[in-house]
């Protein structure tokens, strides 16, 4: 079996660590290029809007570097700091119901929850079918309880094992398995024409 590249990754991935946490800008720069991708994506998983994920993104990146310090090397870089993203979209999230639950003043426009995009009418119909199919995957993940969004929103990488998210949520493994269950089959329910394609949750 070749160890070789995995040992390589980890060995980069830690002198990058240590770099960071010495103040070391371009290390810095580094991790934030290596990791942006997937933090922004479970981020969005969480919020489900590209402008609450571009904000948690960059928050959690600067919480993590300010914390380097107290990183456990045993652990993966990419695991600790998504839990920092987890635990910032996730108050994101929280924030965003106590603020729609509070009466607007007249005037104040009310917040727009439904994603930018062009109007339906105006595309074609193969961008139509994409766009369609997306507000219909938001909605699936707007429904889902934040713990069971987070444990999706986690696994959906494809990245993570349930060793890693229980890890990066802070919970058993039995607990990550039992909501991504939960999760898996509420978005089987609502979206019962593409369960049979591999799974929902692989395909989101």
């Amino acid at each position: 079996m070749n160890t070789g590249p995995p040992l390589i990754v980890e060995t980069l991935e830690l002198r990058l660590v240590e770099q960071a946490a010495a103040g070391d800008r371009q290390a810095r720069q580094a991790l934030f290029e290596r990791f942006r991708d997937t933090a922004y994506r479970v981020a969005l998983r969480v919020t489900g809007r590209p402008e609450d994920a571009l904000d948690v993104v960059q928050d959690s990146f600067i919480r993590a570097f300010e914390r380097l310090g107290s990183f456990q090397r045993e652990a993966g870089f990419q695991t600790w700091l998504l839990r920092i993203v987890t635990n910032r979209a996730l108050d994101v999230l929280r924030s965003r119901k106590v603020r729609l639950a509070i009466p607007l003043d007249e005037g104040e426009d009310r917040p727009r929850y439904e994603p930018a995009a062009a109007n339906p009418e105006d595309l074609p119909g193969a961008d139509l079918e994409r766009a369609e199919l997306a507000e219909r995957l938001r909605r699936a993940i707007d429904s889902l309880t934040p713990d069971q969004r987070a444990v999706f929103a986690l696994y959906a990488t494809g990245d993570l094992t349930y060793a890693q998210i229980a890890e990066a949520l802070g919970i058993p493994i039995g607990t990550v398995m039992s909501r991504l269950y939960h999760a898996r089959r509420r978005l089987h329910e609502m979206l019962p024409d593409l369960a049979p394609t591999a799974g929902v949750a692989e395909n989101i």
